[in-house]
């Protein structure tokens, strides 16, 4: 692997692979590292829009939705292949992306931000009220999901196998991300995102990088919703909501926008942030004299608080402070004239 954090993620993934065998590694917290996980790989996806293209989306979650959606529905009518659902999740929300981003590269900015989201409502609409789906309830009650079909032994049905399988995602998805941005392909986003117009003029197919960056981020978060009813058993209309594309761009920016691995972080924080403060929270009514049933709010207000305060003293988030000045970006050449400039 090459980059900037090549030997340091390795030997974070190496740790990450080992935690389950600590013995306050609990199911309970296996489940909460599986949530950290996954929603790190959504912000990630993300993160290739905001941080490399400079594009902000407000419809990720259909992606996520989508891609669990598409798994709920093969394990519902008795299809358990693992291999099927991502294949599966892999068709519909890649078809989904290319036509938001069709639509949604014709525009710049915030009217960008909102075709993503129209989109997005449109899906989350479809599913919230289409009772062949479960409706308001979604896809409930779902059998485990086989890595060998027809060898139930293989089944993911436990809170280690789950952790595992959506580490493995994780690690491929980083993969491939790192390879994406290190790439000529990666410095184009790069130019994009500083100066489209120039971009432009230097001849590159500006829409053409953006669609195929808006179409790479969709699948990766897709493939992120297909792992999720896999644990959970169900798919509900709630990840479809614009509420989630807001944390997940929370996420990015709390961890570091523009550094891949900061989004992680991000996401795995906020996850486990909200975990912690939900648990303590009766603790913290009881304090002060206040009765569950009345201070049911609290607890998103004191997160507020813990995400401003990051914003405000970590502008570039928890990575991004740790990183030194920007660089200036290398020079970008124009691509090379058809045959080969003759």
């Amino acid at each position: 692997m090459t980059g900037r954090f090549g030997w340091r993620m390795w030997a974070v993934f190496a740790a990450l692979a080992v935690l389950p065998t600590f013995p306050f590694m609990t199911g309970y917290r296996l489940n909460l590292a599986f949530d950290a996980l996954l929603f790190g790989i959504v912000a990630m996806s993300l993160d290739l829009l905001m941080g490399y293209t400079g594009l902000v989306s407000f419809g990720h979650a259909a992606f996520l939705g989508l891609g669990a959606y598409s798994t709920a529905i093969l394990l519902e009518r008795g299809v358990r292949s693992l291999w099927l659902c991502l294949g599966a999740a892999v068709l519909v929300v890649g078809l989904y992306a290319l036509l938001v981003g069709y639509f949604a590269t014709t525009r710049r900015g915030i009217y960008f931000a909102l075709l993503t989201l129209i989109f997005a409502e449109v899906v989350y609409t479809f599913f919230r009220y289409t009772m062949a789906f479960g409706g308001s309830d979604g896809i409930q009650g779902l059998e485990a999901a086989w890595v060998l079909p027809g060898v139930p032994a293989s089944a993911i049905d436990s809170p280690l196998k789950n952790y595992y399988l959506v580490l493995a995602v994780l690690f491929l998805t980083y993969l491939a991300c790192r390879t994406l941005v290190d790439s000529h392909f990666g410095k184009v986003l790069i130019a994009i995102r500083e100066n489209e117009d120039r971009a432009r003029f230097l001849g590159y197919n500006v829409r053409r990088y953006k669609l195929a960056v808006c179409v790479i981020s969709g699948l990766l978060a897709g493939l992120a919703g297909a792992i999720y009813p896999i644990r959970l058993a169900n798919a509900t209309p709630d990840l479809l909501l614009w509420t989630v594309s807001g944390e997940a761009i929370v996420m990015v920016m709390i961890g570091g926008i523009g550094t891949l691995v900061g989004p992680i972080v991000g996401g795995a924080f906020f996850i486990v942030l909200q975990e912690e403060v939900s648990t303590y929270a009766p603790k913290i009514y009881q304090a002060i004299g206040l009765s569950a049933d009345k201070g049911v709010g609290l607890h998103f207000l004191i997160i507020g608080v813990i995400l401003v305060l990051i914003v405000i003293f970590m502008p570039k988030g928890l990575l991004g402070a740790l990183r030194p000045a920007r660089r200036r970006e290398p020079r970008l050449a124009a691509p090379a004239p058809a045959g080969g400039g003759k």
